[in-house]
C-alpha cells in the first residue's frame, strides 16, 4: 500500500515537471518573439536544454495562445486529481515525521558510539523523515517555479503591448494572450484552498518541530 502511494506521488512529480518543462518552452518562444536580447548568441548559450527546443520551431501568438490554454487545462486536471492525495500526505507525513524524529531523539540519547545497530536505526529514521519531507517540498517547489514562468510570460507580453510597434490585429492577439495569462495562472491549490508554495513546507516543518518539542517535554514529565 505504501509503495503504491509513493509511486503515485512520483507520477504526480513527473507530471508537474512535464508541465513546467512545456511552459518553459512557451516562455522561450514568447521571449524569442518579443525580446531583442534573445536574438544575441550570448542569450542562446544561456538557454537550458528544454528552453533550447524553442529554436526548433517558429510559433506565432495565436499558436502560443492555444498551447498555453491547453496546458493550463492539463494543469487544472492534474490539480484536481492530486488534491486528495496531497492532503493525505500533509496529514500523515506530518504525524509520521514527528514520530520518526521523536524515535530518533530517543535512539540518539541511548545509543553508544560502538553500537552499529543504533547508528543504522538513526540513518533509517533520518532517511524516512527526509522522504516524507520531500513528498511535501517537491510539488511546492514545482508550483513556485511554474508560477514564476507565467509571471515572466505576462511581463514580456505587457511590455510588448506597451512598447512594441505592433499592428492592430497583432496587438489584439497579444492583449488576448496577456489577458489569458492573467486569468489562468498555473497555481496549484489543494481543494482550491491550500496553495502549494514554498511557505507550505516551512509551516509543515515548523509544526513538526513544535509537536516534537511538545511530545518530548510531555514524555519527560510522565517519566
Amino acid at each position: 500500500m505504501m509503495l503504491s502511494h509513493d509511486c503515485e506521488q512520483i507520477l504526480f512529480f513527473v507530471l508537474l515537471r512535464t508541465i513546467y518543462a512545456r511552459l518553459s518552452i512557451i516562455k522561450a518562444h514568447v521571449l524569442k518573439v518579443f525580446s531583442a536580447e534573445t536574438r544575441t548568441d550570448n542569450y542562446r548559450r544561456k538557454l537550458n536544454k528544454v528552453e533550447a527546443l524553442s529554436n526548433n520551431a517558429q510559433l506565432d501568438i495565436s499558436s502560443l495562445h492555444r498551447v498555453y490554454d491547453l496546458l493550463h487545462k492539463c494543469a487544472e486536471q492534474l490539480n484536481s486529481i492530486m488534491s486528495l492525495s496531497m492532503i493525505v500526505i500533509l496529514l500523515t507525513a506530518g504525524l509520521s515525521t514527528t514520530m520518526l524524529l521523536k524515535m530518533m531523539v530517543k535512539v540518539i540519547q541511548t545509543v553508544t558510539v560502538s553500537n552499529t545497530f543504533g547508528k543504522s536505526t538513526i540513518i533509517y529514521l533520518f532517511g524516512r523523515g527526509m522522504k516524507y519531507t520531500g513528498l511535501v517540498v517537491v510539488p511546492c517547489y514545482y508550483s513556485r517555479v511554474t508560477s514564476a514562468q507565467v509571471a515572466t510570460i505576462r511581463t514580456c507580453l505587457h511590455d510588448a503591448v506597451n512598447s512594441k510597434p505592433l499592428d492592430k490585429i497583432e496587438r489584439r492577439k497579444v492583449k488576448a494572450f496577456f489577458q489569458l495569462t492573467r486569468e489562468n495562472e498555473f497555481t496549484y491549490a489543494l481543494g482550491g484552498v491550500i496553495r502549494l508554495n514554498m511557505s507550505l513546507p516551512l509551516s509543515y516543518m515548523s509544526l513538526c518541530t513544535t509537536y516534537l518539542v511538545i511530545s518530548i517535554q510531555f514524555s519527560k514529565f510522565f517519566d
